[in-house]
């Protein structure tokens, strides 16, 4: 969230890594270091109020079920991650191992929590408490046999996040499922081995893989072969450098290791990457202000980030799997969109060389309702709505091939996740996911 707790099957330099630091690596204990190549992910159940919800998650482990013993650790390192942006998708986290078996609860240690809305069009940080805990989650049907599996974390932001004033109460519920890597890599889908949009920079490159330090804090391997596309100036492997800032898109293999099927460099390494909900534009268009969800540094950010646009910068789309229906440029641009500037060179505000469309999730209820369309209404107090406009309705298109977790019908409210568009005061989106917000 698309950033989710994952965990996958490490390779053999991860794990002596992992060996290597040792027990108690990260302050809350000994790491599980033996068992099933796990990928732990992150993802969320929408709050539609909420412009970003980011929470440092030090620990997991696991209460074994029957003869099933307790699990170390699944975190080598703290997992710092924004739950908002992965809203209908799940994203990885960290590569983990689960001794086969049946568990019952999971123990999950959080603090930093950070929560911003947008009231009257304002940006605003709510003061959130408490500053930090642990939380147990009930397990159903959650086995690890012996082959690679996922663990995956839904966040339930509703239940999460109490809201009163210029305050947030902070109770983290997940939902929490084990799925085992599908049969086919052309099957997946981000709960079970596909991975899209992993953005991070590299900090290890022994060919064909390479390693990179994701925007979560945590570090994730792939491995390339001829078919992995290289994208954005770069055409193989070598043309990549430590420190770089990358997007890969990945499938999981039978073993549980990472294939990347696509690499784009999104930086070099002294570049800046900054992802978020547009808030205000300027006119002519010359700089963007977001309210900022992650980026590439990993380190504290301000409630929105400015991102400088000129005649050389490049506008683009996320169009892997759409049929792209919308323009995206500097005239086709809007406020509630989310959107990722990528820069060369690090600068308050950063210029960016290129800005993308990125997929993002709303919630609202359905009219108009066809077997290929339908018309979205937000509510008013939604992020998207409150910058947008409070009377703002989306005319959605379903791509074709797009998960259809739920039939729209008119009246129902859902969630969509797909690429939203603007023109001029009317915006469309066309959609990847349709499901009921669970």
């Amino acid at each position: 969230m698309k950033r989710v707790l994952f965990v996958t099957l490490f390779s053999v330099v991860f794990a002596l890594a992992f060996a290597l630091v040792g027990c108690g690596s990260n302050g809350n204990g000994p790491v599980q270091l033996t068992g099933t190549g796990t990928t732990v992910q992150f993802g969320d159940g929408t709050n539609p109020d909420i412009a970003k919800f980011e929470l440092t998650v030090s620990s997991i482990t696991l209460t074994g079920s029957g003869s099933t013993a307790n699990t170390a650790n699944l975190l080598a390192a703290p997992v710092e991650f924004e739950f908002s942006h992965s809203a209908g998708t799940f994203e990885p986290v960290s590569l983990s191992k689960v001794p086969a078996g049946t568990y019952s609860a999971a123990s999950i240690t959080w603090s930093n929590p950070e929560v911003v809305v947008v009231n009257a069009g304002v940006p605003t940080k709510l003061t959130a408490s408490p500053a930090s805990g642990t939380i147990n989650v009930t397990l159903t049907n959650v086995t690890i046999g012996p082959n690679a599996a996922f663990l995956n974390f839904d966040l339930d932001l509703t239940k999460s996040v109490t809201i009163s004033g210029t305050s947030a109460t902070i109770s983290p519920t997940f939902n929490v499922t084990a799925t085992n890597v599908a049969a086919s890599m052309s099957g997946e889908g981000d709960d079970n081995g596909e991975s899209d949009d992993v953005h991070g920079k590299i900090t290890a490159i022994a060919a064909p893989k390479f390693t990179i330090s994701t925007t979560a804090n945590s570090t994730i391997d792939f491995t390339t072969d001829s078919s992995t596309q290289f994208k954005d100036g770069i055409t193989q492997l070598s043309d990549l450098k430590v420190g770089d800032i990358v997007e890969v898109d990945a499938k999981t293999q039978s073993d549980g290791t990472k294939l990347a099927t696509k690499v784009e460099r999104e930086g070099s390494q002294s570049g800046e990457e900054a992802e978020g909900l547009i808030n205000a534009l300027d006119n002519p268009l010359t700089k963007i202000t977001i309210v900022h969800q992650v980026d590439s540094t990993s380190t504290a950010a301000p409630t929105t980030v400015d991102i400088s646009v000129n005649a050389q910068t490049q506008y683009s789309v996320r169009a892997d799997k759409l049929g792209v229906t919308g323009t995206f440029d500097a005239t086709h641009i809007g406020k509630g969109q989310r959107v990722e500037g990528d820069a060369d060179g690090q600068a308050s505000p950063i210029v960016a060389r290129k800005v993308k469309l990125r997929e993002q999730a709303l919630v609202g209820v359905v009219s108009n309702a066809t077997a290929t369309s339908f018309t979205l209404t937000p509510s008013s107090t939604s992020a998207f709505a409150q910058q947008a406009g409070a009377s703002v309705t989306v005319a959605v298109t379903i791509a074709p091939g797009a998960n259809l977790k739920v039939t729209p019908a008119n009246t129902n409210t859902v969630r969509v996740r797909g690429l939203v568009f603007v023109s001029g005061t009317t915006y469309t989106m066309t959609a990847t996911k349709v499901d009921n917000n669970q």
